[in-house]
């Protein structure tokens, strides 16, 4: 079937197909919201979100909103690719959260340079090759994208895999933005690789990272002493602050952004960064 007929039937819809991964062994709910206007010649430009089983409408939102810069104006051109697990939305929600949360452990998480993952991480190469070389011949195979480069998303456990991303294939992607990348993982689990040994690349995109002020420091009305000291301990302002700053320092030539949005904690971080996403991305039109 044409591109051009797809494109005219899929505007400004919402689609899915789930794929089987031969690489990671996991099956993905691959969603993808294309936006109200027909392509630009070479395709829709693409950002692919992780744990897009959480993330699809938030972004989906601050694009139609944030992209549209007032009523008498064409929406944006964006087309969002949400990067979930299949099965993970049916009714038995505790279930499907336990499953998710297993495999984006796996796939998330690096593979560490000395010493052995804990069992269950380290999938991080696998899950990007399938997101580099299974992932696009299938999406462009559907729908009218311009795969040459997207920019990609991921908070948490999908905000360290795309600084990992950002490291091991910078020619493929575009921005990359991780929120509250969890680096703390790499702390505990790769400690002879810690702080991180950090590559530059002439390919490289920009890099914004953003964390929320209020993740550091233990929150006393929740009543939760452990969680306090894993908060105080993880130093996931810290961490990604430092992040940024040696990749700012080590490679001039990338453009790299550092954000600590005040009040926010690590879920409603993404509010902000949605928008902060949406601001970078979307083209004047």
């Amino acid at each position: 079937m044409s591109h051009m007929g797809d494109a005219r039937v899929l505007q400004g819809t919402t689609t899915a197909f789930t794929q089987h991964s031969s690489t990671t062994g996991h099956d993905y709910l691959i969603q993808v919201a294309l936006p109200q206007v027909a392509p630009p010649e070479g395709g829709y430009p693409v950002l692919l979100v992780m744990d897009g089983n959480r993330h699809l409408d938030l972004f989906t939102a601050a694009r139609d909103i944030l992209g549209r810069r007032g009523f008498d104006k064409a929406p944006s051109d964006l087309a969002i690719v949400a990067v979930g697990y299949a099965g993970a939305t049916d009714g038995q929600a505790k279930a499907a959260r336990h499953i998710v949360t297993k495999l984006r452990f796996k796939d998330f998480t690096p593979p560490l340079t000395t010493g052995t993952a804990p069992e269950g991480t380290g999938g991080g190469e696998d899950f990007l090759a399938y997101l580099t070389q299974a992932l696009p011949p299938e999406l462009a195979s559907r729908y009218p994208l311009d795969l040459a480069r997207p920019a990609l998303v991921g908070h948490s456990l999908g905000g360290l895999f795309a600084l990992h991303a950002q490291q091991q294939a910078p020619e493929a992607f575009g921005a990359i933005f991780a929120i509250s990348p969890s680096l703390w993982w790499r702390q505990e689990n790769d400690q002879a690789n810690w702080p991180l040994r950090l590559a530059c690349s002439e390919a490289a995109g920009p890099v914004y990272i953003a964390a929320g002020g209020r993740e550091q420091s233990p929150q006393p009305q929740r009543n939760d002493p452990e969680r306090d000291r894993l908060r105080v301990q993880r130093a996931m302002i810290d961490n990604a602050h430092e992040h940024a700053r040696q990749l700012g320092e080590r490679c001039p030539q990338i453009e790299v952004q550092w954000k600590l949005y005040e009040g926010e904690d690590h879920g409603s971080v993404m509010w902000p960064a949605a928008r902060a996403v949406m601001e970078r991305l979307v083209r004047p039109r």
